[in-house]
């Protein structure tokens, strides 16, 4: 039986951890005396989120309390982007640089006669972007990693430091997308080019690149729900341990989008 996945509550956090866990089996071979390592299970990410209770004009506790109740003691599960991996205000200063396009989300006017506009299907349609698109250049691969050319960036900046996360979207289809990792620090020439190492090889060619793309999964509570005690004076905080959990795992998800609007 499939289990909800809730998105995230409005609120942010005051302290995080972004990372992943990969489990291994140690073998000693009896004849060589060699030691041999291997993956024993998945893969998985791992979270932590700090809840400050005054948050959201202090509703971060409410949200709390209604988000334990709606996982049903850890039954249930919550879709998570992930946090700055650097500095947040690192991250910051790299948001304002405006490199996230987006579409855009055309709507039909009023009155008698409403300027409408609607984009067509197939993979010539007419799309809008909001922000600086940036597509990506020819990849290529480069041992264990691979290496995407980007133009059109402003000139002697870092746009990215080693363990950031980029999206990259498909230029006909902006639903789908992937993430991936960036190895390195980047910084762009003066005439706005840049090569960043990623940790992979990305399906997705000459795709729209979004340099402050955020990794996401689903994620079941690791350990029992967080529990906090209010104080007669100051704030009181949750902190929330989340463990990746996988659909073949739990007969599949039911997205719960639109609960907390």
């Amino acid at each position: 039986m499939p289990i909800n996945v809730f998105p995230w509550p409005p609120v942010g956090a005051v302290g995080s951890e972004w990372t992943e866990d990969a489990p291994v089996a140690r073998l000693r071979s009896l004849m060589t005396g060699r030691d041999q390592m291997q993956a024993s299970q998945r893969r998985r990410r791992i979270a932590t989120l700090q809840v400050s209770a005054l948050a959201r004009g202090r509703m971060g506790a409410g949200y709390s309390e209604m988000l334990k109740q709606l996982l049903e003691g850890g039954i249930h599960a919550v879709r998570l982007q992930s946090t700055p991996i650097n500095w947040w205000l690192d991250e910051q200063a790299r948001q304002e640089l405006g490199f996230d396009s987006g579409p855009f989300d055309w709507r039909a006017g009023g009155g008698p006669n409403p300027l409408a506009w609607q984009t067509g299907s197939g993979p010539n349609r007419l799309l809008f972007l909001t922000g600086s698109a940036v597509v990506a250049g020819t990849v290529t691969a480069s041992g264990l990693f691979a290496n995407m050319p980007l133009t059109g960036l402003p000139p002697r900046t870092r746009i990215a430091a080693p363990g950031d996360f980029i999206r990259i979207y498909d230029l006909a289809d902006a639903t789908r997308w992937e993430v991936a990792r960036v190895v390195r620090e980047a910084v762009t020439t003066a005439s706005g080019t840049v090569t960043l190492r990623l940790d992979r090889v990305p399906s997705i060619t000459g795709g729209r690149v979004n340099l402050t793309g955020q990794d996401e999964g689903v994620f079941r509570v690791d350990g029992p729900l967080p529990r906090a005690m209010q104080t007669v004076s100051g704030d009181w905080s949750y902190t929330w341990s989340f463990r990746e959990v996988f659909a073949d795992e739990v007969g599949g998800f039911t997205e719960r989008p639109g609960t907390w609007t």
